[in-house]
């Protein structure tokens, strides 16, 4: 992907692009550390922040309302962790703009700069959008914008692109791009991410935001499974952060793909390429048994292992999954 910047400093490539008047959405409490570092950059900034954590969908209709006709910004900047970058999508979507978007992560997890994709609440169901024309033009990761996080926060985001990189690699739209992408993510997520959230590091701070990146480049095209699936319910349900409900269901996820056969079998590459797509990740990790590995990972990042009840699967994550989805099996393998 072009015009993908990630480094620390990465901030100073606004500085290049060409506008006048931005419409900049960003976070209400968590912008306001790095504004000094961003407002040199901006001319005549606009500061959007009226929707929630996990933006609704009312959020969106309630910001389409608020600028009406009178829309005369010439780039749309999003500041901020997934939620927000996901309302900016969302909204020049609605708005059917023909703008520039420029998104900046201030955290590693979710890898939303450089996806086509957005999330967001409608009477209490999470659901996707999925448009080519939502991929942002510009993605600017800097990691200065991560390095003294809140440990939980660095934890949780962390964990997602971990997941989102696994999920990747043995997804049924994989391909040698896309696994390549995630092979890097997970090997940086192997070796960078108790470090990351224990220390305020640079290097770990650089490391993950590109391991943040690449795992989003890597669902741009494979998308994600049954883990992702899953989490929506356990957000909504018991109010956890989106890259701790994911994680809660990685290990046995990978457990799970593992036992596939011919009966189970949702890839048309076959069995064994499936069989050999998860071996790959095992040794990479170094690992035998996924629960024991995430076991241990969650201990020494702090995320609490909870027990959960599903009420919703989005169907459409279940046919990328390489194993076929037998709810019962999956929730007592442990």
């Amino acid at each position: 992907m072009e015009n993908n910047f990630v480094y620390k400093g990465a901030i100073n490539e606004l500085s290049k692009i060409n506008f006048e008047k931005p419409l900049v959405f960003c976070g209400k409490k968590s912008f306001e550390k790095i504004k000094p570092q961003v407002e040199k950059y901006l001319k005549n900034p606009f500061y959007y922040n009226d929707f929630s954590t996990n933006p609704k969908l009312e959020d969106i209709e309630k910001a389409l309302l608020f600028f009406g006709n009178n829309f005369d910004f010439d780039i749309i900047i999003a500041i901020g962790g997934g939620s927000v970058i996901d309302f900016a999508k969302i909204f020049k979507f609605r708005n059917k703009l023909n703008l520039k978007l420029v998104a900046i992560p201030t955290t590693s997890g979710t890898g939303a700069e450089v996806t086509q994709f957005a999330v967001y609440y409608e009477k209490g169901i999470k659901k996707s959008l999925d448009e080519p024309i939502i991929l942002p033009d510009i993605s600017i990761a800097d990691s200065q914008f991560v390095e003294n996080n809140p440990r939980y926060l660095k934890a949780t985001t962390a964990l997602d692109a971990f997941s989102q990189a696994i999920e990747s690699y043995f997804a049924v739209k994989s391909n040698s791009i896309s696994r390549q992408y995630a092979y890097e993510a997970m090997e940086l997520c192997r070796d960078n991410i108790v470090n990351y959230v224990n220390s305020s590091d640079e290097k770990y701070s650089i490391n993950m935001m590109l391991a943040s990146n690449l795992a989003g480049r890597a669902i741009n095209i494979s998308r994600t499974t049954i883990a992702h699936a899953m989490s929506y319910a356990i957000t909504t349900k018991y109010g956890l952060p989106h890259g701790h409900a994911v994680a809660l269901n990685i290990a046995r996820l990978m457990e799970y793909n593992k036992k596939i056969d011919l009966e189970t079998l949702n890839d048309s590459r076959g069995v064994q390429f499936v069989k050999d797509r998860m071996q790959e990740i095992y040794s990479l990790l170094g690992i035998e048994n996924a629960f024991d590995y995430f076991s241990d990972l969650f201990n020494k990042i702090g995320i609490e292992q909870i027990d959960f009840e599903i009420d919703y699967i989005d169907p459409e994550r279940l046919k990328n999954n390489p194993r076929k989805l037998n709810l019962d099996e999956f929730i007592n393998n442990h």
